[in-house]
């Protein structure tokens, strides 16, 4: 073929895709399949020894068109926050059976357990063994709780520390979902169980009482709704397998998991936000009362943003 009927076979593709690439937005659900069109282009000029200026051009269009397609680094900022402020929320109260689901499972037992260890403190040697609960309650003991950490450097260890704990538990808890869903639930039911026996055990005694919720007030707000979010997603998951419906499995797990994935990247957030405040915050030597305040403030925003963010007019969620 020569090379002016090679230009006229495909000049309009090439066309096509540098309208498309000026656009920044209309028809570029087609570019990746053009792009792939483009690269056999280049190959064919290279391979027939057309003109050095229509190779350059070609190289040139090739370029510019993987640049869009996969180096576009100014935009994965605005690409993640568009997930956080707009997907991230709107995929949460999309799947509000879900999550009443996994928030019933963690309360539940929390506030079950509780009740039963409130009103007989016995009870909660039935979930947890004598010698964790001495390790709690010596830990809010007023002659051994800390505030400060002893500077800087102690609170950047625990914020090392704490990231790591916290995303363990959140990791766990979405990658068991892709057991059918069960050792998701199972994670989150005996998070809430433990937190139930935590709470009851320490607010019996006046000594510990205001030490424990003082500390837990702020970060569990982060924390917890990251737990969620990684059961929601994980659960998610093993739903997919379990009912794949029309789809193959792998291909309803392939969609589960970019629907998920707002959700996901949401809860790494949080747990990350809630090792922070927990290193930094939590045990600082602010007045109880001060810790409430800012406590009420995190958990009302964490409220508002699953409720309200993404329902803007004209913000569109991605896929």
């Amino acid at each position: 073929m020569k090379q002016a009927q090679f230009e006229a076979a495909y000049g309009p593709l090439w066309s096509t895709i540098e309208t498309t690439l000026a656009s920044r937005s209309a028809g570029r659900e087609a570019l990746p399949e053009q792009y792939r069109r483009l690269c056999q282009c280049l190959a064919l000029a290279g391979q027939r020894g057309y003109s050095p200026q229509l190779v350059a051009h070609l190289h040139d269009l090739v370029a510019r068109c993987h640049h869009a397609l996969y180096g576009v680094a100014a935009e994965r900022p605005a690409m993640l926050l568009q997930w956080l402020r707009v997907d991230l929320p709107r995929r949460v109260r999309a799947e509000w059976k879900l999550l009443l689901l996994v928030v019933l499972c963690l309360l539940g037992p929390a506030l079950a357990i509780g009740l039963l260890v409130w009103q007989d403190a016995r009870h909660a040697y039935l979930f947890a063994s004598p010698e964790e609960l001495s390790r709690m309650h010596g830990m809010y003991a007023p002659s051994n709780f800390k505030t400060g950490r002893g500077g800087s450097e102690g609170d950047v260890q625990m914020f090392g520390f704490y990231i790591w704990n916290n995303v363990s538990i959140g990791f766990r808890t979405f990658a068991g979902g892709v057991f059918g869903g069960v050792p998701a639930l199972l994670s989150v039911l005996f998070n809430g169980m433990h937190m139930g026996v935590a709470a009851a055990w320490l607010s019996l005694d006046p000594d510990t009482r205001s030490n424990f919720w003082s500390f837990v007030v702020t970060h569990s707000s982060f924390e917890l709704t990251g737990l969620v979010l990684s059961g929601m997603a994980g659960i998610r998951l093993g739903l997919a397998l379990l009912r794949p419906g029309r789809l193959r499995r792998r291909d309803a797990l392939q969609q589960a998991s970019a629907d998920m994935f707002p959700v996901v990247a949401g809860a790494a957030l949080l747990t990350v936000l809630a090792a922070f405040f927990e290193a930094f915050w939590s045990a600082s030597s602010y007045a109880p009362a001060v810790k409430y305040s800012v406590g009420a403030v995190c958990w009302a925003t964490v409220f508002l943003f699953f409720g309200f963010a993404g329902r803007e007019k004209g913000v569109h969620a991605t896929r």
